[in-house]
């Protein structure tokens, strides 16, 4: 869970001061599970599919395996209504899946109770920069974002690792996996399963370095809004531009590969909060643009090294 108020009062807020020893700490984890919060909220983050039984029991789904997303949307941090429902931007309010639904990049159709859909139909997983309720985005101040940081890097190195686990499984059930690929995922297995030290390996600061390598991350990583965007820099951006982000300017430990085949693009959209005041052409503009770059991805993603060799590298 994102840490508590009182801890991310203990950080450092300047991006001028030295970073505390705790923070140092988080930087370099890698979770284990997605996050799924406390009873009786039913928000989650969304990287794959979830079972009718894990959904309901709140818990982590070991049932649905995790694959390389075609889009992952990053939120600031749910809303209160988020939070109740389980379903990323469900408040009436909020126009995120008309936005998503004027750029094409779902159907005309869907609306919020179609999120746990779009992971196994379309590749769009869910997460948000912060995992506590709220509607007023401004109450979190830079100690708190600092925090969450940490935390949103984590949940991605976690998300790469069981990518790998799970492609690597595959090869090995084929046959194709390679040196580093097994290497990735270390999933030794015995007549009683994979053994703890193995699984313990597999979810590591260089595990998820090396999936990263392998590509195992979003084709896009969007950010629904500029803040949270902004916030991942040490020092603090005073201007974000929408749309593609060039990717030698991605903040310092970003976890996905900004080039090369299998590298991870970064979006930053307009917040489709109904506070947020914009024209509506200047709003959905983005949207357009990428569900256009979208409609360019394979789904599911190319295999790396096929993309490799296709441009000779």
């Amino acid at each position: 869970m994102t840490p508590s108020r009182k801890r991310a009062a203990l950080v450092v807020a300047t991006a001028s001061a030295p970073k505390s020893e705790d923070l140092v700490a988080m930087e370099c984890q890698c979770r284990r599970d997605p996050f799924v919060a406390p009873e009786p909220a039913l928000w989650r983050e969304r990287y794959a599919p979830v079972c009718v039984s894990c959904e309901a029991n709140r818990v982590a789904c070991a049932h649905t395996r995790e694959r390389p997303l075609k889009l992952l949307v990053c939120g600031h941090n749910p809303s209160d209504h988020s939070w109740s429902s389980g379903y990323s931007y469900s408040n009436p309010s909020n126009n995120f899946w008309k936005l998503l639904v004027c750029g094409s990049i779902i159907p005309n159709d869907w609306t919020s109770e179609q999120c746990p859909l779009l992971q196994e139909s379309l590749g769009i997983g869910f997460t948000d920069a912060g995992t506590e309720p709220g509607n007023d985005a401004s109450k979190y101040g830079r100690a708190v974002m600092l925090e969450w940081r940490s935390d949103l890097y984590a949940r991605m190195r976690g998300h790469l690792c069981r990518v790998a686990v799970a492609e690597n499984r595959e090869d090995d059930a084929t046959g194709d996996a390679d040196d580093e690929s097994r290497r990735i995922s270390s999933t030794k297995s015995s007549s009683t399963g994979t053994s703890h030290k193995s699984r313990a390996a597999s979810f590591t600061y260089e595990a998820a370095v090396l999936a990263a390598e392998k590509g195992y991350g979003p084709c896009v990583v969007a950010f629904a809004g500029k803040r949270q965007y902004a916030h991942l820099f040490d020092a603090v951006a005073k201007k974000t531009h929408f749309g593609l982000q060039d990717p030698s300017s991605l903040p310092q430990g970003w976890p996905f590969r900004k080039t090369g085949p299998g590298a991870t693009e970064v979006w930053v959209l307009p917040s489709s909060s109904g506070r947020a005041v914009m024209t509506k052409e200047a709003r959905e503009g983005p949207y357009l643009e990428l569900g256009e770059r979208l409609r360019e991805v394979p789904w599911p993603s190319e295999d790396v090294d096929e993309l490799c060799e296709k441009n000779n590298l």
